[in-house]
């Protein structure tokens, strides 16, 4: 009896301990956290090439490469001598007011003779004819000055426009920026098939567009901040997720996520490798190991 009893136990213990092995090695299988790092490249958050709408020769460059510029800066200047004449000639056109004095005039002149003739007309000493006359007269003259009017305004317009040209061909910055590059010197020619005449970018924030492997991306938002290291030193510094693709790459199983860094200091480089530390947790890798454990052929 007492050696049964012994045996049992023994069957107990070891029936016991490989349930608490499969148990430990299922939690295992389903908590394992991978590591995983990913690269990529700090760019400048914006790349302009800064363009001019209009074509004509390069009279004046006021920057250089290397220079910082702010929002509507004055950057470059296209010959405009001749818009200036065209200016001049409309602020004249513009500012002429002598045909509105004259048919200003007129309408008074009208306008009493119209009161006149009615007067004359209560009191029986005016035909008809003679106030219709005079309303037709008094009607032709404020014709005459809308039509004025209309045509002084269509000058204004004009000057208008003409300054408008002028302004396209005084080239400024679309942002705040570093000048990295200047396409056309002094002389050259602006033509619609090659508008550009520098490139402009922004420093002060960064951008790294990172490949995230699908299982962690589904779980990233636009606006979480992380942790970025940057530069043979690893050095840390803070970035906002700002796009999430929804759409995944089928041969790399990744997402493409945009990343900005703050970089107010310019401490930060464009251009250096950026490196993004993510766990990977909870990944099932009961496929993986079921894999593993399938029959060889």
């Amino acid at each position: 009896m007492m050696f049964s009893i012994s045996i049992r136990r023994t069957l107990f213990t070891h029936q016991g301990l490989l349930c608490v092995a499969a148990w430990c090695s299922v939690l295992v299988c389903w908590t394992t956290a991978i590591a995983v790092e990913i690269e990529a490249f700090s760019e400048p958050y914006l790349v302009v090439d800064v363009s001019s709408p209009e074509v004509g020769v390069i009279n004046q460059t006021l920057v250089r490469e290397g220079d910082e510029v702010s929002q509507m800066q004055w950057l470059s200047q296209l010959d405009d001598r001749v818009l200036q004449k065209s200016l001049e000639l409309a602020r004249t056109a513009k500012d002429a007011t002598g045909s509105r004095m004259a048919a200003e005039s007129e309408v008074k002149v009208r306008q009493n003779q119209l009161e006149g003739y009615r007067k004359l007309s209560k009191q029986g000493n005016a035909s008809d004819r003679e106030l219709q006359r005079s309303e037709a007269d008094f009607h032709q003259a404020t014709a005459r000055l809308q039509s004025v009017e209309e045509e002084l305004e269509v000058r204004r317009l004009e000057y208008e426009r003409v300054r408008a040209q002028i302004r396209q061909r005084r080239i400024e910055s679309p942002i705040d920026g570093v000048v990295v590059a200047i396409r056309k010197e002094v002389g050259e020619f602006v033509s619609p098939n090659d508008p550009v005449i520098m490139r402009v970018v922004q420093l002060k924030s960064l951008k790294a567009v990172f490949s995230v492997p699908f299982p962690v991306a589904k779980d990233l938002k636009a606006g979480q901040q992380v942790v970025l290291r940057y530069g043979a030193n690893d050095e840390q510094c803070d970035a906002t997720i700002e796009f999430v693709s929804p759409i995944a790459d089928p041969e790399s199983a990744s997402v493409s996520v945009k990343v900005r860094i703050a970089n107010d200091e310019r401490l930060i480089p464009s251009g250096v490798v950026c490196r993004w530390d993510l766990n990977v947790a909870d990944v099932p890798m009961r496929s993986a190991n079921a894999e593993s454990e399938s029959p060889r052929h």
